[in-house]
């Protein structure tokens, strides 16, 4: 999968949730910081350690 995939599905899954234009561009302009910043091991290791869910 590649970066525009997952922006694909952030995006619809935002709408999907009723986000509005202006939140989807922040939440876009915060993953572009992310994908610049993070590899994408990190990022996998973040997602199944569950830390994100304290």
């Amino acid at each position: 999968m590649n970066n525009d995939s997952v922006r694909g599905y952030i995006i619809l899954t935002l709408k999907s949730l009723g986000y509005k234009e202006d939140e989807i561009d922040k939440v876009l302009d915060e993953l572009h910081l992310q994908f610049d910043t993070i590899t994408e091991e990190e990022a996998e290791q973040y997602y199944y350690s569950g830390d994100w869910r304290e």
